[in-house]
């Protein structure tokens, strides 16, 4: 295990930028001289009787080759640059052949006569924090391998000890997933997974069904909205990201759901499928038709881009205000809740994010925006991305919040995946709204509270204003 561990080596993923330089040269055609010419006048036969002037004008003629007989004299001294070029070129082949000969006589050393490791300055600070940390007791594993007389070797941690290990930090968020675990995560956050096609959220100590997307296992045997999830193939889920492991699975096999409805009970045996879901829906309002309604339920891969095509849709029916519905949206990916907020806002702030060293990254808008007319529809189940993206719009006037205090999740995590495929989900940043303020523990109070039935009417009173 430890062996392993050594080799692990931190590969994070980030979106990079293509630079594309263009050079531009100035290119001279040259200069094309003019010949002179004259008009020679005829020269009568008197002439012959002078001819003194007439020996004196070759002179000028004869001296106009002279400036023609110096020209060659540049051309003699040219081969002075070529042997200094070709010295210099000497030179760099020199310096390429002996720079090529010491990286030779590195790998010969270090990956043949294994006298070394040639490795970047991140591996060496990760062996080396590795090593003081953990280098005594695999160096006692080490020797325990080699002893001829010891009855056996102890074993590995597994994953269920790694489990107890990230969950016993204090951090609520922070989870070690296995192999199969983050293969299936990775899927729903890539907006295709296998399951029954429900969405959950934690609700305090339940695990709520708050979307039951249509065409799905779920959406055919009856599940509801609210309803509240007590098994999965008869055992107690400990949280919403442990039921959504053991929901999803293999496309065909099946899992026994076990849910709460009010005081009754209900079994659901289902089979599972691929799920193709979107994230966002939208629609025209029944009976307002300037009125646009864009829910979006959760924040994955595209997401932001299905929002600007939901806006455009919308807008070319007739669509001049808008609705965005936040509420049971427990977040997801940060990167598309930026980028929503940058399309929908002016050159302003949208959040900053803190490391535990204090380190600060700043995430601004650009001067181009939507100018779009809405309100933003919140409740205690908004959470994370969902928080970021209202909070950027409350704060910078961008539209106005109903609904009840949201749920207050103002960190964000790193997801670590190692080389056999596990993974590990740690918080490394609290971040903070425009105005400075935190959202973590605390959430965000819309500029009208309402609930159920009166959301609507709300809706209606503010967009008419």
């Amino acid at each position: 295990m430890h062996e392993d561990l050594i080799k692990e080596i931190n590969e994070d993923k980030k979106m990079g930028l293509d630079i594309s330089d263009t050079a531009f040269y100035n290119v001279d055609d040259g200069v094309t001289d003019e010949p002179l010419t004259w008009d020679e006048p005829e020269i009568p036969e008197p002439v012959k009787e002078i001819p003194e002037p007439v020996k004196e004008k070759p002179e000028p003629v004869k001296e106009k080759p002279e400036p023609v007989k110096e020209k060659p004299e540049p051309v003699k001294k040219k081969p002075e640059p070529k042997k200094k070029k070709g010295r210099t070129l000497g030179l760099l082949i020199s310096f390429i052949l002996g720079a090529m000969a010491c990286f030779g006589a590195i790998l010969l050393c270090t990956q043949v006569l294994e006298l070394g490791r040639f490795i970047p300055d991140g591996d060496y600070d990760y062996y080396t924090d590795l090593d003081k940390s953990y280098g005594k007791y695999y160096k006692i594993m080490e020797m325990i391998k080699q002893d001829p007389i010891a009855e056996s070797v102890p074993e590995e941690i597994s994953d269920e000890q790694l489990k107890e290990i990230v969950s016993s930090i204090g951090d609520p968020y922070a989870e070690y997933y296995t192999a199969a675990e983050y293969a299936e995560l990775e899927k729903r956050y890539m907006g295709d997974y296998v399951g029954v096609g429900i969405g959950v959220v934690q609700d305090g100590e339940n695990i709520v069904i708050k979307t039951v997307f249509e065409d799905t296992p779920a959406a055919e045997a009856g599940i509801m909205v609210e309803d509240v999830i007590v098994m999965v193939d008869g055992e107690t889920p400990a949280n919403v990201d442990e039921a959504v492991g053991m929901i999803t699975g293999e496309a065909g096999t099946k899992v026994r759901l076990t849910v709460r409805r009010g005081e009754e009970t209900l079994d659901f045996d289902l089979t599972r499928q691929k799920i193709d879901t979107d994230s966002v829906a939208y629609s025209v309002v029944e009976g307002h038709p300037e009125i646009g309604y864009i829910n979006i339920t959760s924040f994955i891969k595209g997401t932001d881009d299905d929002f600007k095509m939901a806006v455009k849709d919308l807008k070319s029916q007739g669509c001049t205000k808008f609705v965005l519905d936040l509420r049971d949206n427990g977040g997801g990916l940060t990167e598309p809740s930026i980028e929503i907020a940058d399309y929908l806002l002016p050159a302003c702030k949208i959040m900053s994010e803190n490391t535990k060293d204090g380190t600060e990254t700043v995430h601004n808008s650009d001067a181009s925006s939507a100018d779009l007319e809405m309100v933003i529809l919140v409740n205690e189940n908004t959470a994370s991305a969902s928080e970021i993206l209202t909070a950027a719009l409350q704060d910078n006037n961008a539209g106005t919040v109903i609904g009840t205090k949201t749920y207050g999740k103002g960190v964000t995590q790193l997801m670590h995946k190692f080389n056999d495929g596990s993974a590990v989900k740690i918080t490394v940043t609290e971040y903070f709204r425009p105005n400075g303020e935190t959202v973590n523990g605390v959430g965000i109070t819309p500029d009208i509270e309402a609930e159920g039935e009166e959301v609507f009417e709300e809706v209606l009173k503010e967009l008419a204003n």
